[in-house]
């Protein structure tokens, strides 16, 4: 099993400088590569012999920025021949190194790296198993973090339990499940919308490459920096709670893309709350815990989930403002919300091999579900 751990660094001044340094090589060979549409390895040791400088980088770091790059490619090319319009990679600078297999040597909370120097390290949690592979990295925030990638050779135990949920992500609230449970959409950026503003403007009036700038530069990044920790804060937590209390869960197949750039009135005021959300980030939080603890994920295809009745399937088409499904056929009256949840872990039953017939009849006898409100700062949410 992989495990990416993260933490923070404190490099002194000098080592910083040969940081820096070493960005400023794997940016040239970088581009250097995308100039000449070369992308292969082979050429760092004839790139070496016309710019000396280059040995002042561990040499597997320098392999990396190109395999880098054809990995992007890679991407770039699948995504094309999915039908989406790509364009091409650009220059661009690099804020990060990568060591493979060599390079650096962990002792306590000392970390050295070849041909850089020593640095201290927030050593918050102990590294499981054998290290791989270490990244440095500076954000534009002026902070630094290692994160290193191990691995153990335990492998998780597929679960056992029949412990299900469906989970709607709607707009009206972050996500709805099957047992009621809701989680309030946290809003991150509109609480930081202000001082955003405030410390935008402040830059703009700045002088150009002025150092009061760059300082103003660094404020607009801390706080972009805080909305993302906040993000990710609420979701670890959002994607633990399901994860340690269910066996199977089914989510929603989003394609997000449609919804933001939907010239659709309704939606188009929305865009930001869908994007503050991190739908995707939400599904990918869940998937990977889910891997490490043996719990099953089922993704579903979302197309009318929210019309469809989940007792008699009758169809109907309902307005955003409606947040209510009352069934003209059966009369089956619960929150929509709630319905598109109950619609989305009866397609996955189908898929685990329980019959719909039987689903809709097993539901039929079951007591209404009260609605719990989940704050976000719950104290029975566990913490990753």
């Amino acid at each position: 099993m992989r495990h990416v751990t993260r933490y923070r660094a404190y490099p002194s001044h000098p080592v910083e400088q040969r940081l820096f340094t070493g960005f400023a090589r794997c940016t040239f060979v970088r581009n250097h590569c995308l100039d000449n549409n070369v992308f292969r390895d082979s050429l760092l040791p004839e790139l070496k012999k016309q710019h000396p400088e280059l040995k002042e980088v561990q040499s597997h770091v320098l392999q990396k920025v190109v395999h880098r790059i054809v990995s992007s490619l890679r991407a770039l090319r699948a995504m094309k021949a999915k039908g989406r319009k790509v364009g091409k990679l650009r220059k661009k600078w690099v804020h990060s190194m990568e060591f493979d297999s060599t390079g650096f040597k962990l002792t306590g909370n000392r970390l050295r790296l070849s041909k850089i120097g020593e640095l201290r390290i927030e050593l918050s949690r102990p590294v499981p198993g054998r290290i791989k592979q270490i990244v440095i990295k500076h954000t534009p925030a002026h902070k630094w973090f290692v994160a290193i990638i191990s691995e153990t050779p335990d492998t998780p135990k597929p679960t056992t339990g029949t412990r299900a949920v469906g989970i709607d992500l709607n707009l009206e609230n972050f996500s709805t499940d099957t047992d009621g449970v809701v989680f309030e959409h946290p809003h991150n950026v509109r609480k930081s919308a202000k001082r955003l503003r405030r410390a935008q403007r402040r830059m703009s009036k700045k002088v150009l490459g002025s150092r009061n700038r760059r300082k103003q530069r660094v404020r607009v990044a801390r706080i972009h920096e805080q909305v993302e920790n906040r993000r990710n804060d609420f979701l670890h937590k959002w994607s633990r709670y399901y994860v340690d209390r269910y066996d199977h869960i089914a989510l929603e197949h989003l394609n997000i893309r449609p919804m933001v750039e939907s010239l659709d009135a309704k939606l188009r005021g929305r865009s930001r709350s869908i994007l503050d959300a991190a739908w995707y980030k939400a599904r990918e939080f869940i998937r990977y815990k889910a891997a490490n603890a043996g719990t099953y994920v089922h993704l579903v295809d979302p197309a009318y989930t929210t019309q469809d009745c989940f007792l008699c399937g009758h169809r109907e088409k309902k307005d955003l403002a409606q947040r209510t499904h009352s069934c003209p056929v059966c009369g089956y009256t619960v929150l929509r919300d709630l319905n598109a949840a109950q619609n989305i872990l009866k397609r996955a039953a189908v898929g685990w091999g329980t019959p719909e017939s039987t689903l809709v009849e097993i539901r039929t006898t079951t007591p209404p579900i009260l609605v719990v409100q989940v704050p976000v700062n719950e104290a029975r949410i566990s913490r990753l």
